[in-house]
Formats: structure tokens, sequence, C-alpha cells
């Protein structure tokens, strides 16, 4: 067995025990529910968002199959954020374009679009090769939006 498949067979068994664990950890009852918006978003708590981020982090450690759901989990997250703060739209584009003005500059909107547009390559393009770096600056920039909103 190689080094590298070694490295890939320990990262998946960390990743899924990381994601048993929060899976089966005991819920604090208190807490109330998300609410539904009327525009389809969930309203997460940021600290909810942050606990959906680090899931999504786990995930993406075992790479392959993990990274790509970790891109798609991630632009959904930042979808719900943007839902839940009002932006309209009859898709993430739109919305991401609403809002533009409230990115704190240029750069981190421009590197969400780039983000999202790789979300959209994997989800609709077929053989679409992902690289693990481009997946990770992905995951960077998605999170980097998500803050920039005061998502999290």
């Amino acid at each position: 067995m190689t080094n590298s498949v070694l490295i890939f067979l320990i990262l998946a068994l960390v990743g899924g025990i990381m994601m048993l664990a929060f899976i089966s950890a005991p819920k604090n009852k208190s807490k109330s529910k998300p609410t539904r918006r009327s525009n389809g978003g969930i309203h997460l708590s940021r600290t909810e968002t942050a606990e959906k981020w680090a899931i999504i982090e786990a995930m993406s450690a075992g790479g392959g199959n993990g990274l790509r759901q970790a891109i798609t989990d991630a632009d959904k997250l930042l979808d719900n954020v943007l839902r839940t703060q009002g932006f309209g739209g009859d898709t993430m584009g739109e919305r991401l374009k609403h809002a533009k003005s409230r990115f704190t500059d240029y750069e981190v909107y421009d590197a969400t679009w780039r983000a999202h547009k790789l979300r959209n390559a994997l989800v609709h393009e077929m053989g679409f090769d992902l690289v693990p770096s481009q997946a990770k600056d992905a995951l960077a920039d998605f999170k980097k939006a998500i803050q920039d909103l005061g998502g999290m």
C-alpha cells in the first residue's frame, strides 16, 4: 500500500469519526428550532451557521467526494445566509448580485463568484475534474463571504 493511499484512508477515517461524533452528540433541547422564512431560507444563528461550517470542513478533510460535497454544501450555506438577510432573486446568482454592495471589498465578492461557478461546474458538467487545491480555495472563499456578510 502506497503512502498516499494510506494517508487518504486515515483522513477518510478521521473525517468519518468526526462526522459521527458530531451527529451523535447530544442536542441541547433548550434551543429553539430554526425558523423558515418566506423567501425559502432557514434562519440560522451565527453559532448554528458556524456549526454547519465545521461539518463542511470535516467533510472536506477526506478529499474526493467529500470535497465535492463540501463545495455544494458551502454554496447552499452561503445561499441560506443571502436568503435570510433578505436578498431576493430566483437563483443564488441573482441573490449574489443583489448582495454586491454588502461585501467589504470587490476581491471577496469576485472570489465568491469564482467559488459559486466552481460549484455549478461540479453539479452540471459531466466528468468535471476537481482539483483539490482549487476546491480548498473555493471553500476558503465561501467562508470569507459568509463571514463578510455577518453570517458567522
